[in-house]
């Protein structure tokens, strides 16, 4: 009787202090499989797709011979289209490629024709207005002969900007805005030897990218994403697809200057592979890390070897709203040049994205972050913002509000590359305005993937008085290690410091499993939570499975316990998790360990 009124105590002050809720996407985007019933365009030559391009009509279907090879930089033209009708620009050997809802991949390139562009210009490039374009089975990918030097340590690459997008951003036709493109099944690619700077330059009106499949996306030092998305109101939907880019997988914001008049909303990330190849985790040719530098193995990069591409993260959002992140799998981000190495970011930066930027009302659920350096990245304000940091024409530092993240597994990598191993790091801000507002950190498990000791270093704090965040709950996440922050700070006194608005921090700091390793001490938190230096188990990590086992901890802020659901994250991904990471299984399986140990 006494604990039922201990949680009614507890529910009716979690009540009282309106935990705060993302909205979410006011419009999903409906991919339904519906060919067109009009007429059919038989391309069999470059010039013919063009001309196929320009002549066919809403609800035709354009054909392409599967294993033909389409060189050139193809536009897609802005039609009359009062009824909304759809062109479909498909493969011929469609029916032998896996059926809609289905992801495709490499293997798959028998039955695709090839789009190549030969220069540094898109392959596919969506005219001011162009509409209701659907490209299903094919490849896309580059041949260019533009910006190579061989005489570079690393050479430097021939590249491409982008391989479907606007030379000019779309920057210059803010009123028509390309609108209705969906990437179906589609392939599209850069090489070791060719650099792509952004498999897709997403500023579209109605963009869906669906069971596809973008890789070897990288360009020298420059920022490179397999999705670029930041000239648009949105919607956008990204749903199955395997995503690989050597800085940004996919990235929202960034770009659009000061007066940039979108900030991208309603947005659907849903059962989607980011991944970075850990052959990029190398020194010189191929590889991302500069002399001096920490390889995976502790060795240190070499001298005279350069290196060839930038990593940075799996996903960011820069300018964002009315976003839900669901079912992914993020994996792999390290310690590399220019040194970003967090999977899943909300950096305000309306330096880049425009005055009117803001990174708000996101939920990110059942997600898996895997082998990563850090797990999440949060900053407060842009602190870029203004003429003393570059940029004079901004003027708003911008604000991040209402971000839930729950049910994530964050297995992190154990790799010795001089990297703090933390999962969550939280901003206190720069400046003396309140710019990180309503953040729920809840039911997550994170860890070492090895069940080694797991970095405590989770809060910033401009200084070692006072903090600027607001509103920022951590409740019933299972954790292998107590936080801590700029100020060696932890228990009540360092939440106090770190996450003190609004008072009391007892209500917003519950239901937490803590680890406590060997040489740490158990600080004083909160009622409602637990630091144990008995090792934390879970039901079976050998087969993915981490949900909590001991301590059964239920003394949380919903009476569930503590740590994720694991059926739920299964049922997210879409599958058993064992089959869905494929290899990755193989190196979750490995830890013979019970759960965090010192």
């Amino acid at each position: 009787m006494r604990k039922v009124f201990s949680f009614l105590l507890l529910f009716s002050a979690l009540a009282a202090a309106q935990m705060p809720v993302p909205a979410p996407p006011r419009v999903y985007i409906n991919t339904t499989w519906n060919p067109p019933s009009g007429a059919t365009w038989h391309a069999r030559i470059s010039a013919d797709l063009q001309n196929a391009l320009n002549s066919a009509h809403p609800g035709d279907t354009i054909v392409l011979d599967a294993g033909s090879v389409y060189t050139g930089n193809f536009t897609l033209p802005a039609k009359a289209n009062p009824i909304s009708q759809w062109i479909y620009i498909q493969s011929s050997a469609l029916s032998r490629l896996p059926a809609p809802g289905v992801r495709i991949g490499p293997s798959n390139t028998p039955n695709m024709a090839k789009i190549v562009t030969p220069n540094g210009s898109p392959a596919l490039n969506p005219l001011p207005g162009a509409n209701h374009y659907r490209l299903v089975g094919l490849e896309v990918t580059t041949a260019s002969n533009q910006g190579c030097n061989a005489g570079t340590v690393p050479r430097t690459n021939c590249f491409t900007y982008f391989l479907f997008g606007q030379m000019d951003g779309g920057l210059g036709h803010p009123t028509q805005l390309p609108d209705s493109i969906t990437f179906d099944r589609v392939y599209m690619h850069g090489s070791p030897t060719l650099d792509v700077r952004e498999g897709i330059q997403g500023n579209v009106t109605n963009l869906a990218v669906i069971d596809s499949y973008i890789s070897d996306i990288h360009q020298s030092n420059m920022d490179s994403q397999a999705i670029a998305v930041y000239f648009t109101p949105g919607p956008i939907k990204i749903v199955d697809n395997f995503l690989s880019a050597s800085t940004e997988d996919v990235m929202f914001g960034g770009s659009g200057g000061y007066n940039n008049p979108y900030v991208p909303s309603d947005i659907e990330i849903r059962r989607n592979h980011f991944f970075k190849p850990l052959s990029w985790d190398s020194c010189g040719a191929g590889g991302t890390l500069a002399p001096g530098w920490t390889k995976p193995d502790g060795s240190v990069c070499p001298p005279g070897g350069g290196y060839q591409w930038a990593e940075k993260n799996n996903l960011e959002f820069k300018s964002a709203r009315r976003v839900i992140v669901t079912g992914n799998v993020l994996e792999n981000a390290w310690y590399a040049q220019p040194g970003q190495f967090h999977q899943l970011l909300f950096t305000m930066r309306t330096s880049q994205s425009g005055n009117i930027a803001v990174v708000d009302d996101i939920e990110v659920a059942s997600n898996i972050l895997l082998h990563g350096d850090r797990g999440i990245n949060t900053l407060e304000q842009d602190n870029d913002c203004g003429a003393a940091y570059g940029y004079p024409l901004c003027t708003n530092p911008g604000e991040s509000k209402r971000v839930w993240v729950h049910n994530n597994l964050i297995l992190l990598n154990p790799n010795p590359d001089t990297a703090v191993h933390t999962w969550v790091q939280i901003s206190g801000g720069t400046t003396t305005l309140n710019g990180m507002i309503d953040y729920v950190f809840q039911h997550n498990t994170a860890m070492m993937i090895d069940g080694s000791e797991m970095g405590n270093y989770i809060f910033t704090a401009p200084t070692c008085t006072y903090t600027h965040t607001s509103n920022v709950w951590l409740l019933d996440n299972v954790i292998a290690r107590q936080p801590s922050g700029d100020c060696a700070l932890q228990g009540l006194t360092g939440l106090n410091l770190y996450i003190p608005n609004p008072s009391p921090v007892a209500t917003r700091y519950l239901g937490n499993v803590m680890f406590v390793p060997i040489g740490d001490r158990v600080a004083t938190w909160p009622l409602h939570n637990y630091a144990t230096m008995v090792p934390v188990t879970y039901v079976n990590p050998g087969n993915a499975n981490y949900q909590l086992l001991t301590p059964y901890w239920t003394d949380t802020s919903d009476g569930r316990l503590s740590g994720i659901d694991w059926a739920t994250l299964q049922a997210a991904i879409g599958g058993p998790i064992s089959v869905v990471l494929h290899g990755s299984i193989g190196v979750l399986g490995s830890s013979s360990v019970p759960g965090p140990h010192p």
